[in-house]
Formats: C-alpha cells, structure tokens, sequence
C-alpha cells in the first residue's frame, strides 16, 4: 500500500535492510515543476486565528531564523495515467483554488501571528520544464530539492508540486509543510486529484482549516478537561522522571540533535490483517489496539519491559471536520501493561482501554497539552496509527506513496503504522546510529513477529524472554 519515501528503507525477508528507497520509487522520465505564485496587491488581511498547532509550528521556525535550513515537509506522489501537460496545470490550479488554507500564510509578529489570504481567482501556477532525466536518482535529487527550498513554515507557498511524465504515464509528486497538511491530508489528495482530472468538481465547499483554528481557540478558552486526563499526562511523565517516554532500547546518541533514517516494513498482506483485525475483535478491541498490543509484546521480547509507554498520535478530526485538510492531530498518552509471558487478548483488552480513555479530539493538540501542563512536552517515543480506507472521499490507490524530508532530531523514534487495502504497514524514523539501527531492527522485527503469530491463529500467549 504506502511506502515513505525520501529517505526510507525497506525490509528483505525476516530482517530490516536499510537502502534508500527513493531511487526506486522516482521514475525517470520529463521532470516539470509547478509553483503556486501570486501578484503581491491580492493578499489580504484574514481576521481568523489560526490553529494553535499551525501557529506554534511556525513561531518555533521563525524563532530558529530565516537562515535555519532543516526542512520539515511530507508529501505525496501518486499516478494519473496518460495525459498532457497542460491539463495537469489545469488540475492542479483548480484544486490548489479549492482549498482556501494553502492559498494563506501567517506572519510572525510579537506574540502571535497575523494571517493573510488570497482570493482563490488569484492563484496560478508557475511551469518550469526541467529537463528529460534517464534515472530515477537524478530526477529524486531534484524533487527534494524542489520541496527542501519551496514548502517550508515561513512565507508562501507553502505547497510545490512537481510531475514526471514516464514510460508509464504522468506522476504527480505534491510537498507541503507539516503545518498545513497530515499524513490524513496526504491520503485525501491522490482521490481529490484524480476527480478534477476526470471533469469532477473540485473540494466542496463548507468549514476550512481557516474556520477549525478559530473554533480551536474556542476550545480552549473552555474550562480544561476533568482531572483524569490530566493525572494520565501526569503519571506518564512521572514514570520517564518528568519526561515523554523513551524507546525502550538503547539508541547510541547523546541529546543533541542528529541526522535520522528510517525503516519501512509490511507487517501483514492483505489477507492476514483480515484474520489479525478478527483475532483483535475476539478480544475486545480494534486493529489499532491490536497493533499497539504487538507493540507491547515486542517491547516485552527485545527489553524485558513491563510496560509499553508512547505517546501516541490520532487524527483529531469531528465529524463536522472529516473532510477538511490541515494539520489536525491530537497527541495521547498511552501507557500498557505487559511482561514476557503476556497474552494477546489480554493485552488487547489493556490497549483497547487505554485507547478508550483518549481525550477529547480538537482539546489534544500540543499547544493544548502544554497549556494544560503548563511546560513543553517533547515526545521522544511516538506510535501513529492511520487507517487509509477510512480517510473521507476516494480512498488511495494501492501505488500512492507517502513522501517525507530528511530531518535532524533529538534522539527519538517515530512509528508510523497505515492499514490500507493491501495490509498493515510500518515506518519509522530514528537516529542515524549503528546502535539504534541494530535495536530499531529488533524491535520492529519482534512487532512483526507478534502480528504475524496472530494472524496465523497462533495464540502468541509465550513471549520469548529477552535474551
């Protein structure tokens, strides 16, 4: 189903190979970039306060410096089939001007942010043929570069696109900055694409990101939710002696920031994340609690941990917001308890309730989260899950592929598990260090394991002890 790109490995057989996948996934061919631009007189002040994740995310890049490069963008690429250049434009035009927060940009300013908007009739896109490139890796290094320099969290656009006309048809490759769009974001925007293609009407029209910011800031002015989600932050950061979890192995890195690389893996085929998601049924909870549950088990196999702690990441949307792109992510804190020996289904049923106790959605940002802790959260140990069938409008196809940029980082893993049509998949970023690649290795190796018991109708009630 997804691959992520940009910097991301791939496993052969039962073990984590770690090669660059970019190359692979890039194919050769016509390389033409697409920038939104617009004339300077059409922006206009917008009195809407933007979501409190957008504005943090670009006061911590303005406080970094214009000069600060470390890009921090995600993207997608997927196929549109034979068809010329021009309509392409034509296409990409049409849905950029559907969707009002990525033709808006905020401003920095003393305290805050100020926002500015285009009219939709005042956004174009600027072409420029590259050139014909025989390899993949030479059209992949222009990509990036593309996306390194043109979305990032300071000015506009924020969005580039870029196609390569191949042996096979036209792919579209979009880049945004993390502000304004999420992994639910990217796997809307094959679907949306592809319909304005095919005569379609564009995005419909109702509540944007624009509009979910300022209900935000409702929401928060609304009294803190009741002292239980509070204490559950709290015991969290109690157990990590006032800090996130960590990974529960060692990572080899001292706490300065540092070059990550990331895995890729299918953890299950089709069919066996049908019989997996039944197993985590019968005992009470959800593929997401059964996926967690793998990861409490594996924790317990490669560490001799008695807990699986995260902090996790779900998409935060209400029903109201379902269709709407932006970045609406809650973060919540997740602690299993586990032990070598563990059963599936009782771990199952600890990770369904610990999901259960989620707070509520809009509430969970991070900006949220700190307000109510009153400090700053840095999460060091985090699990997303994501299920791609479900995102709202045409679901994506089995070769759309999720794009992210190379990043530096304080040493902390992510984990990024996305159920699709085809199985259950898993990415992950973590330090550039022999040690943590070795220990990342085992322990998504274990996870694998776990589902894999699962899924085959093995009990995996006996967690081998560590060696």
């Amino acid at each position: 189903m997804w691959s992520e790109t940009a910097v991301v490995l791939f496993p052969i057989g039962e073990t984590l190979e770690f090669k660059e996948l970019g190359d692979s996934a890039v194919p050769a061919g016509r390389l033409t970039f697409w920038t939104p631009a617009a004339a300077v007189p059409a922006w206009a002040d917008d009195p809407r306060a933007p979501a409190l994740v957008h504005e943090h995310h670009v006061r911590a890049a303005a406080a970094r410096g214009a000069r600060h490069v470390d890009p921090a963008w995600i993207g997608v690429s997927f196929g549109v089939g034979r068809v010329g250049p021009h309509l392409v434009g034509s296409a990409l035009t049409a849905w950029l001007r559907g969707h009002e927060h990525l033709r808006s940009r905020l401003v920095p300013v003393d305290g805050g942010c100020v926002r500015r908007t285009l009219p939709a009739s005042a956004v174009a896109l600027r072409r420029e043929d590259v050139g014909v490139f025989a390899d993949g890796a030479s059209v992949r290094r222009q990509i990036e570069a593309l996306f390194d320099r043109g979305a990032g969290p300071l000015g506009w656009p924020q969005t580039v696109f870029a196609t390569v006309e191949g042996a096979t048809g036209v792919t579209v490759f979009a880049g945004a900055d993390h502000g304004v769009v999420d992994a639910y974001t990217l796997a809307m925007i094959p679907g949306q694409v592809r319909t304005v293609l095919a005569g379609g009407a564009g995005p419909v029209t109702g509540p944007t990101f624009l509009d979910f910011g300022a209900e935000e800031r409702r929401l928060a002015e609304r009294p803190p939710p009741g002292p239980e989600h509070t204490e559950r932050w709290r015991a969290l950061l109690r157990h990590g002696r006032g800090r996130t979890p960590a990974f529960p192995l060692p990572l080899g890195t001292s706490e300065e920031p540092l070059a990550q690389c990331s895995a890729y893996r299918r953890l299950l085929d089709g069919p066996a994340t049908t019989r997996f998601a039944a197993a985590s049924s019968a005992a009470g909870g959800t593929t997401a609690a059964g996926l967690l549950a793998c990861l409490a088990l594996a924790a317990a196999e490669v560490a001799g941990g008695r807990h699986l702690s995260v902090v996790s990441l779900a998409n935060a949307r209400p029903d109201r917001w379902r269709a709407v792109p932006g970045w609406i992510v809650g973060l919540h804190p997740v602690r299993i308890p586990t032990a070598p020996g563990a059963a599936f289904a009782d771990t199952v049923a600890l990770a369904a309730a610990e999901l259960r106790r989620r707070g509520p959605g809009p509430g969970s940002s991070l900006p949220h989260v700190n307000r109510m802790l009153r400090g700053e959260l840095h999460p060091r140990f985090v699990v997303s899950y994501l299920d791609a069938r479900r995102v709202a409008g045409t679901p994506p196809r089995p070769d759309d592929t999720m794009l992210r940029s190379r990043i530096h980082a304080r040493p902390e893993v992510y984990v990024w598990l996305t159920r699709g049509e085809r199985g259950v998949h898993l990415s992950a970023r973590f330090p550039d260090t022999p040690v943590a690649r070795a220990n990342v290795g085992r322990f998504v190796t274990a996870v694998a394991r776990a589902a894999a018991h699962v899924a085959d109708g093995r009990r995996a009630e006996a967690v081998p002890t560590p060696v």
